[in-house]
């Protein structure tokens, strides 16, 4: 069982066809770079659904589905940057079309989340 699991663990991580997921946090000061493979879409995964999303030009395609922002570059060498705006924060995002080596899944984290509040006496 454990060969092949460690087998199965292989082809998964090694296998360039099968998304690959990662997180990114969502900073409004300093843009992020999400990397959008030429002909294929990326996904940026939001702890909820956001309100807004504004596009710097129209080099890339968005749809939005539930939590889900769907980007997809629109020609080879686009570039541009994005803002999506949640309930009360914004995220910035510089959008790039590369041939390869692109972004599958984005998990958006909010640093804000994190944060625990704690009260002294």
């Amino acid at each position: 069982m454990n060969k092949f699991l460690s087998i199965l663990l292989f082809l998964n991580f090694s296998n360039p066809l099968i998304a690959k997921e990662k997180s990114i946090p969502c900073d409004e000061k300093r843009p992020r770079t999400v990397r959008v493979n030429i002909g294929r879409v990326s996904v940026l995964n939001f702890p909820f659904k956001p309100k807004e999303v504004v596009p710097g030009n129209s080099s890339f395609d968005f749809k939005q589905i539930k939590n889900d922002l769907i980007l997809m570059a629109l020609r080879v060498g686009a570039r541009t940057n994005a803002l999506v705006y949640l309930e009360e924060r914004r995220c910035a995002f510089n959008l790039v079309a590369v041939r390869s080596g692109g972004d599958d899944i984005l998990i958006v984290k909010d640093p804000k989340d994190s944060q625990i509040e704690a009260k002294f006496k």
